[in-house]
């Protein structure tokens, strides 16, 4: 018994450390400070970049971002000016991550630095630092991001992981009634929302932080609402030759009492508490959430790649795994329709009345040719693009919805 037992205390000493090593090592990934050319929109940029470098990096994990700026807020830490190894360490300590990127952007001439420098946390030094000099565009911004990556952790090769509040479902697959109903995470965080270069509705472009959530891979098919309401809502008759009417084709043609029963009664299925997308839950998982690289459209700056029309899935996936925010139907928001306030945000809902309520992506039904198929205005699929639509006065064949599950 005794020997049994030594054998046992041998293997726990000497097994625990390599569980340990082979742990990957957490990156709490912080800005510092970036001079006046540097929009909002470039900043999130380089530390959306930074981010997926750690995760796709072998042995190292990036840290919830979240998360460190709720630190950060704590501790009242000011991104601009110098910043000291001690009150960067204090933070990493606080996350408890083995190490900080530390990162710095600058414009000058048209072009656009990035310094990153990686701080050891338990010795409250700089390892290393490594720099990139490249054109102003989110591509070219991207490239020099998964450079810097390389540099300072190694070829790409990782994990690919993300630490979110230790552990959480990226995709959640929930049954109804013999149909799987496919939901992705989406970290919350805080984005630009609206386009100054777009449509007078998309302007001013605003600062808005949202909480985390799930929405739905795709919208909402003709299976899930038969296997939710019992019957069909398309008819055969009109809709078959033009749009497609079966399992893999989005819902449409309903309005706003048949929404609101959709939901109610999947709610009674999964004793969940679904709901259609604010207007600012829809436009930040359309760019990408916190994993954006800046496209036009929904997962690309090529019409061809997203506007698609019929059965869904047709399009590539943006950086959340979604699919067709940019093309096939027009999504039902569920703000009201109204002009944009020029204030910070967190978590709005949109005006508190109205008379047209917001719809986002695309419409298959924009003009025709010869040969009855949708020709689509491409501006109109932007990932900032809205409309208003009467859903109280009628409903469409061109207008269908996804949902949102907030996070318990």
């Amino acid at each position: 018994m005794v020997i049994i037992m030594k054998k046992i205390l041998f293997i726990l000493l000497f097994s625990v450390p390599i569980l340990l090593s082979a742990q990957n090592k957490k990156v709490a990934i912080m800005e510092t400070k970036s001079n006046e050319g540097v929009t909002s929109f470039q900043s999130n940029m380089v530390r959306g970049g930074m981010e997926t470098a750690v995760a796709n990096a072998k042995g190292y994990e990036a840290y919830d971002r979240a998360s460190f700026d709720m630190i950060m807020r704590e501790q009242n830490f000011q991104r601009s000016g110098a910043v000291s190894e001690s009150q960067i360490r204090r933070l990493g300590e606080m996350a408890g991550v083995q190490y900080v990127l530390v990162t710095e952007a600058s414009t000058e001439d048209g072009y656009f630095y990035i310094l990153a420098k990686l701080l050891d946390v338990e010795t409250g030094r700089f390892l290393k630092s490594s720099d990139q000099l490249c054109e102003a565009n989110p591509s070219e911004i991207r490239n020099a991001c998964t450079i810097l990556g390389e540099n300072l952790f190694g070829k790409i090769g990782g994990s690919g992981n993300v630490i979110v509040n230790n552990r959480i479902e990226e995709t959640k697959t929930i049954s109804v009634n013999g149909v799987n109903l496919v939901m992705k995470y989406v970290e919350g965080g805080t984005f630009l929302m609206g386009d100054d270069n777009g449509e007078d509705d998309e302007k001013p472009v605003h600062r808005v932080t949202l909480d985390s959530y799930y929405i739905g891979e795709t919208e909402v098919t003709q299976s899930l609402w038969k296997a939710v309401m019992g019957r069909d809502n398309m008819s055969r008759e009109k809709w078959e030759s033009r749009y497609g009417v079966g399992n893999e084709y989005p819902v449409s043609d309903f309005d706003w009492d048949g929404v609101r029963e959709f939901i109610l009664k999947l709610n009674a299925i999964t004793h969940k508490s679904f709901r259609l997308p604010t207007e600012a839950e829809w436009e930040f998982a359309a760019r990408g959430g916190n994993k954006s690289r800046g496209y036009k459209y929904s997962g690309s700056n090529r019409s061809d790649d997203v506007i698609k029309f019929g059965k869904i899935k047709q399009s590539i996936p943006n950086e959340l795994g979604l699919f067709d925010m940019s093309g096939n139907v027009c999504e039902l928001c569920l703000d009201w329709y109204g002009p944009y306030d020029s204030s910070s945000q967190t978590n709005p809902n949109g005006p508190s009345t109205g008379s047209t309520r917001v719809i986002r992506g695309g419409e298959w039904m924009m003009f025709y040719n010869r040969d009855g198929m949708p020709i689509p205005l491409e501006e109109n699929y932007r990932v900032s693009a809205r409309k208003k639509y009467h859903i109280d006065v009628f409903h469409s064949e061109t207008v269908g919805f996804r949902i949102v599950l907030p996070c318990d």
